[in-house]
Formats: C-alpha cells, structure tokens, sequence
C-alpha cells in the first residue's frame, strides 16, 4: 500500500471519529444507590437534544420484605442548563406481586431471587426544550425503607421536525 492510500485511510479514520464524537448521545440510564448514612436526594444529567423528543422514566429497585409502602412518592427537582429550575413530586406505585401489576401500560415489574423486586414508571412522555445541553434531574424519596436504588432513563420518543 502507498504512502498515499495510507494517509488517505487515515484521514477519513480521523474524520469518521470526529464526527461520531460530536454525536449527543440520544439515549440512557443512570443509577444510583441509596446509602444508608449519605443524603437522601440522588442526582442525574443528560444532554437533552432540542431536534429530539424524549421519554422519560424512574427506576427503583426494593426488597419486598423490607418495604410495607404501596407508593412511592418522589420529590423532584429538574434543573435547564441555564440554571431554570422547576419542582415536581410524583407517587409511583410499588407492586408486591406480577398479578398486582398485570394491566399497568406505564409500568415495568419485575421479581428477582423472590425477594428483591425492580421497576420501572413512565414518568413523562414527549418532552421537548428549545434549551439544550446538560440537564440535571434530582429526586429524592419521602421514606427510603426498603429501597436499594433509583434510577433514571430516557430515550428519545421521534425527532421533532423544525
């Protein structure tokens, strides 16, 4: 191969990788796990796309011998990359059973090892912002009796059309 073709597969490698790393990720999960002597409030990012609509969820994972709750409820704390900031609290429900779940369209259950269950809520459908960039979504639950972690995730629903 000549010294050409060489650098000419280099370059376009180069580029190929630039290009992909200027790509906003369109899609994730985070966790976090609720320490039993650290603060209450968990905290999550994610650089919201404003050419995309997302979905959103909550995720937790809790013993079912530990926790006698039938909701959880969350106080929520959403922040822009300006720094606007707005408060939300949601009651999600904690199922103790697949039947008790069965029929919920907007939740995700499932039991592991009969003893440690994980679930997931909808929690908001088709968001958008004109702002992009870093968001940070806090939440922070009334009791943590039971609770192991929460999560968060988001996907983008379509792509908004400009």
């Amino acid at each position: 191969m000549g010294a050409g073709k060489i650098n000419s597969c280099l370059l376009l490698s180069i580029l190929l990788l630039l290009l992909t790393a200027c790509d906003k990720p369109r899609e994730g999960y985070q966790y976090a796990a609720l320490n039993r002597g650290g603060s209450q409030e968990v905290t999550f990012r994610f650089d919201m796309d404003s050419a995309v609509v997302y979905s959103t969820c909550f995720i937790c994972r809790y013993d079912l011998s530990r926790t006698d709750m039938e909701a959880l409820k969350l106080f929520i704390k959403v922040t822009s990359p300006s720094g606007i900031s707005y408060r939300d609290t949601a009651v999600f429900p904690l199922y103790r059973s697949k039947e008790q779940a069965k029929g919920d369209p907007y939740t995700k259950f499932k039991i592991e090892n009969n003893w440690n269950a994980n679930i997931e809520w909808v929690w908001r459908v088709n968001v958008s912002s004109g702002e992009a960039g870093v968001w940070q979504i806090s939440a922070r639950p009334e009791s943590r009796k039971g609770l192991h972690s929460l999560g968060f995730s988001y996907k983008p629903s379509e792509e908004r059309t400009r």
